[in-house]
């Protein structure tokens, strides 16, 4: 059975063997966070790509910030240690 909070084809078989044995248990929770903010991310950039806005921040502006969020997102999902210890990827 899906774990409802879990990602959509995301088991905790692939989230076990995701990590190796000697990072940490908060890590795969961790991960899991970030996967759940970056479909958020996803589809908050959907609608904004729909939407035309003018002005001083324009689609451009408003889509290319949620793009640097998503690479952001997903840089600390391939490296979950190194980025909550703080350091940039």
């Amino acid at each position: 059975m899906h774990d409802p909070n879990l990602p959509d084809n995301c088991t905790q078989a692939f989230i076990d063997a995701r990590f190796e044995p000697e990072e940490p248990a908060w890590a795969a929770r961790y991960v899991v966070q970030l996967a759940h903010r970056r479909d958020r991310l996803v589809a908050m950039r959907a609608e904004l790509a729909a939407t035309r806005f003018d002005g001083p921040y324009d689609n451009t502006d408003i889509v290319g910030y949620i793009d640097d969020e998503i690479e952001t997102v997903s840089a600390a999902m391939a490296d979950p240690l190194r980025r909550q210890a703080g350091f940039s990827v």
